[in-house]
């Protein structure tokens, strides 16, 4: 009996110890791990949405919890148009992206801002192509000319541009869902139309 409550008191003073060095790692890069996520978020709150239409960014709040933010270009009172974070679990995470839309459903662009899918299936939600290939990059260094720089983009969000939210279905002759990742890019898609469509209808009414 005696050297099963040793066994069990060794197991405890072990988990305790593991349980104080997580939260000490935790609440020192807590602060790191915050100031990140508010630079990605920065980050794409300009990529999203094109100056062109918008320079001026405000945000909404409810509680004073931000829920969108509005666009405005230049000194027109009236908005432009509208960036909100659209969420929703797909096949092993929640994915998270951040989504620019003009005033008649127009989305001005797609970011994903967090997710932890499949590698190799859901995880190609961010996926990037180039069009730059090796011949073109040796065909620059030997005659020394400046070859165009390939264009990067993730292609699953990109399809998203310049269609309106309040259209978008999963389909061939719409947005198309990445080979073996169907859960995936119908919660990115389902997200956005659903999000979007509650701040497009709340500012019809």
């Amino acid at each position: 009996m005696k050297t099963i409550l040793k066994f069990a008191f060794i197991l405890f003073l072990v988990n305790l110890i593991a349980s104080a060095i997580l939260a000490a790692t935790y609440n020192l890069t807590k602060s790191g791990i915050e100031k990140q996520e508010s630079l990605v978020k920065e980050e794409a709150l300009k990529q999203v949405m094109p100056e062109k239409i918008g320079d001026r960014i405000e945000p909404v709040k409810k509680d004073g919890v931000v829920k969108y933010w509005e666009v405005f270009k230049g000194d027109i009172p009236q908005g432009q148009g509208y960036i909100y974070i659209a969420k929703k679990y797909g096949y092993s995470s929640v994915i998270e992206t951040m989504v620019g839309v003009k005033k008649d459903g127009t989305i001005t662009g797609v970011r994903v801002l967090s997710q932890n899918e499949t590698p190799g299936l859901g995880a190609k939600i961010i996926e990037i192509i180039s069009n730059r290939t090796l011949f073109n990059a040796l065909k620059g260094i030997f005659t020394k000319e400046e070859q165009p720089k390939g264009i990067l983009s993730p292609y699953f969000t990109e399809q998203f541009t310049n269609r309106n939210v309040k259209e978008l279905e999963l389909s061939k002759g719409g947005i198309q869902a990445i080979t073996g990742a169907t859960i995936s890019s119908r919660a990115v898609l389902d997200s956005i139309k659903t999000d979007g469509l509650k701040i497009l209808n709340n500012h019809d009414e």
